[in-house]
């Protein structure tokens, strides 16, 4: 997962408790009201019900990008699942958007073909492969007993 895609989607996820927050807010002035003047039941249970997807949403996302998005990869219905339940609920919300355009970010991870991995040989001797030698060194007298001990020092 590409750090654009992650940050569209962390933000998202940030987006999500500010949204949670509002609705939140929304239920409990309505419980602050008069009784006279409240507006209908239904605004309160629509109210729950998008806390409900708030906290869905918010929790799919996190599963789709723990670990640098290591499940982002091996169980890709949870993104998706985020988006279709974030997409439905608050279609113009700023989480759902900030998520349809992460949608469109480029991740290169996609275009590789499936049978390649990619290989990464480490060609630079290792601190243990660079002593011995510069103790077979030492041992056919190509370097005397103080660059051997000035050597390794700079090795260690």
């Amino acid at each position: 997962m590409n750090k654009t895609k992650k940050y569209l989607i962390l933000s998202a996820i940030i987006c999500s408790f500010i949204d949670l927050a509002w609705v939140i807010y929304g239920i409990v002035k309505y419980f602050l009201t008069d009784v006279a003047v409240r507006p209908a039941v239904f605004y309160v249970v629509l109210d729950f019900i998008t806390i409900l997807e708030l906290v869905a949403v918010a929790v799919l996302l996190i599963l789709a990008i723990w670990k640098n998005g290591a499940l982002f990869r091996q169980r890709y219905g949870l993104y998706t699942a985020a988006i279709m339940i974030s997409l439905i609920i608050n279609l113009f919300s700023l989480s759902s958007i900030l998520l349809i355009v992460s949608m469109f970010v480029s991740d290169w991870v996609w275009v590789k073909p499936t049978g390649e991995k990619e290989t990464v040989v480490d060609i630079t001797p290792s601190k243990e492969e660079k002593i011995a030698v510069l103790r077979e060194q030492l041992a056919k007298g190509e370097i005397s007993e103080e660059e051997f001990d000035k050597k390794l020092m700079e090795l260690l």
